[in-house]
């Protein structure tokens, strides 16, 4: 286990701790929708150990946007706070290249899976029927199941492997629940997190880096259901 994968695990010890210490009084509620993950990517030009030619500068890549099923499980502390934890399957992003591999389009794909833990503030009364929140917490990121596309192999002068490394970092969100119904709520949110990991693709003997600095978006909307 890592330094991250370590402060995860504290961090959600410490969490379900809390939530066991309140368990006399919470309420679960699951909730379920659709999420827009807009991913905001940068990265600086891919550096080589090959000769130049093999990766002509200015090169670079770019991670697309995905939408996928979204779920969740919230736990309620007390009147006003609650614990988040955010799920979701985990989508596939399309990578595109950028600068002289732009010509090649899509290179690579990618799903990541990325469950974020939230402390929420919920403003209002108990009974209310509409109630916005704000949140902050901690997201945790895994790339997996990387694989170049044969426009990819072609840019890159033959089959290529792919791997990215794991992220933690902070994440916030606001949003609101409406509920109509003593159990049933439509909700909707905006969460923001911050996401960083290294890229290192292998064609060969050649190998070549870059570090990607991920900062998405999340808009989602669903429903939810307490008991």
């Amino acid at each position: 286990m890592n330094l991250k994968q370590s402060a995860l695990a504290g961090a959600l010890v410490a969490a379900l701790a809390l939530v066991a210490g309140a368990a006399h009084s919470a309420d679960n509620t699951f909730h379920f929708g659709v999420s827009n993950i807009n991913v905001h990517s940068q990265s600086p030009n891919l550096t080589s150990n090959g000769p130049a030619f093999l990766t002509p500068q200015p090169a670079g890549i770019s991670v697309g946007d995905a939408t996928t099923l979204s779920l969740g499980y919230t736990r309620r502390l007390d009147a006003h706070w609650d614990f988040d934890v955010l799920l979701g399957v985990p989508p596939t992003h399309s990578i595109s290249g950028t600068g002289t591999l732009a010509p090649f389009g899509e290179i690579a794909r990618i799903k990541q899976a990325g469950p974020t833990f939230m402390f929420n503030y919920n403003f209002g009364e108990e009974d209310s029927s509409w109630r916005p929140y704000i949140g902050g917490g901690v997201n945790f990121t895994r790339f997996y199941d990387a694989t170049s596309t044969a426009s990819g192999n072609i840019a890159t002068g033959g089959p290529t492997k792919i791997s990215l490394t794991d992220s933690m970092g902070p994440a916030a969100q606001v949003g609101f629940a409406y509920r109509f119904s003593a159990q049933w709520s439509l909700t909707a949110a905006i969460a923001a997190a911050k996401v960083k990991t290294n890229m290192l693709t292998t064609t060969g003997s050649i190998e070549r880096r870059t570090e990607v600095d991920l900062r998405p978006v999340v808009i989602s909307a669903g429903l939810a259901y307490a008991f």
